[in-house]
């Protein structure tokens, strides 16, 4: 697949030299730990680049959800999240399109879910219908971490553990301005380390929570950072 044609069919951007190199590392499921970059240099490209690697490189989570302590921020990632799910629409015609929602195991006439969860909106459910399909989930630190932790805004006791394993198992959380909250990105790393996640269930191995931090500040942070 030609990669690179694949990213301006579905953001209108050639790609940049460091969305390449990215690119190439989660298509070899090599995920940094970290991200960090200038503002104004796309880092909400992270979604597109995931959608491309994740149709070629199954190993890859089959979620992404996307967290950022802002709401205007959030609304702004939902729309570009929008945008990729408008393009990789059923009706789609390009051959590399078809090819992606191929990838993806989008059957015809599914739509790629996309699901905004922040205070004031209500939740689509778009990302919880099929947990066996790709989706894309945006929101608040308050929204997404309440629901890791077996809570949830609105949410009823019984949907309560189906929501904290869709967001803890099979995803790549990224986490954005992780410089603003520290003590929600030590939680990320405590849930993606835990070895309860690393085991089995009914004989099917477990697919842990992988954790990306982006911070244009760079920081102390542990692990390995990607940059320029």
């Amino acid at each position: 697949m030609n990669t690179a044609a694949a990213f301006q069919l579905l953001t209108g951007y050639p790609i940049l030299r460091w969305q390449q190199r990215l690119l190439s590392r989660l298509l070899a499921d090599d995920i940094p730990d970290r991200l960090s970059l200038p503002t104004g240099l796309g880092k909400t490209s992270t979604i597109a680049l995931w959608l491309i690697a994740r149709s070629v490189q199954p190993r890859l989570p089959r979620r992404l959800v996307y967290i950022v302590d802002r709401r205007v921020v959030v609304d702004q990632a939902s729309r570009e999240a929008e945008a990729l799910s408008e393009r990789l629409g059923p009706e789609a015609t390009d051959p590399l399109l078809r090819a992606l929602r191929q990838g993806l195991g989008l059957a015809p006439g599914q739509r790629l879910a996309v699901s905004p969860l922040r205070g004031g909106l209500a939740d689509n459910a778009a990302w919880r219908v099929d947990p066996a399909a790709p989706a894309i989930i945006v929101g608040t630190v308050d929204m997404i971490g309440s629901r890791l932790l077996f809570e949830g805004y609105g949410v009823g006791r019984r949907m309560r553990p189906l929501q904290a394993g869709l967001l803890g198992c099979d995803c790549l959380v990224i986490l954005d301005e992780a410089h603003l909250v520290p003590p929600f990105a030590a939680l990320l790393r405590r849930i993606a380390a835990d070895p309860a996640l690393r085991g089995s269930a009914g004989g099917h191995p477990l697919r842990s929570l992988r954790l990306l931090t982006l911070s244009a500040t760079g920081g102390d942070a542990p692990g390995q950072c990607f940059g320029l």
